[in-house]
């Protein structure tokens, strides 16, 4: 298990004796299994989501309960299916996603988040698309190189999880957690 940055301390934590000195050139991120899930945040929500979904491959939307996640609760977003997914409306943002992106799209479509910020917005699609179709849950980790020169962070561990009834996808939690840009740059 890491053991996370404290503002006090250098470099090292969420990477381990593999700190860069520096970003590296390219973004880079890994799929992951659940189990190999490391930040105690984003684990403890893969946990409840676990519990709440019991013997389902989802649990229904009515289940998912905040108060449930402790300190992890500032720790994910909640966005609700549209059209099929020809669009997600962002219905929870904690406190972690608005201090890494630097705003809140609480109540805003992920249309808005593609205009305002392409990239992101588009990648953001793909991992939403990815769960909604497929009905799985499913984890990333990545360092952010210097191709994304305005990111706050510089590592990241995130999951996106399903909530739906009779197999049809109808919100997907994100629970993630970032290590800011500042403690890898000095």
């Amino acid at each position: 298990m890491l053991s996370f940055l404290q503002p006090s301390k250098a470099v090292a934590a969420p990477f381990g004796d593999k700190a860069p000195a520096r970003p590296p050139e390219k973004t880079s991120v890994e799929a992951i299994a659940l189990a190999d899930i490391e930040s105690p945040e984003v684990a403890t929500v893969v946990a409840a989501w676990n519990r709440w979904r019991g013997l389902h491959g989802m649990p229904a939307r009515e289940r998912l309960s905040p108060r449930d996640l402790g300190r992890a609760a500032s720790h994910i977003s909640l966005a609700r299916v549209v059209n099929d997914g020809g669009d997600y409306e962002f219905r929870i943002i904690g406190d972690a996603h608005v201090q890494a992106y630097g705003t809140s799209y609480q109540n805003k479509s992920l249309k808005e988040v593609i205009a305002v910020s392409p990239r992101f917005g588009k990648q953001l699609k793909a991992s939403y698309d990815l769960v909604r179709t497929t009905g799985r849950a499913y984890a990333f980790r990545g360092l952010i190189g210097r191709d994304a020169p305005d990111a706050a962070f510089a590592w990241f561990e995130t999951c996106y999880l399903p909530f739906g009834e009779g197999g049809i996808v109808d919100h997907i939690l994100n629970a993630a957690v970032y290590a800011p840009r500042r403690y890898v740059l000095g």
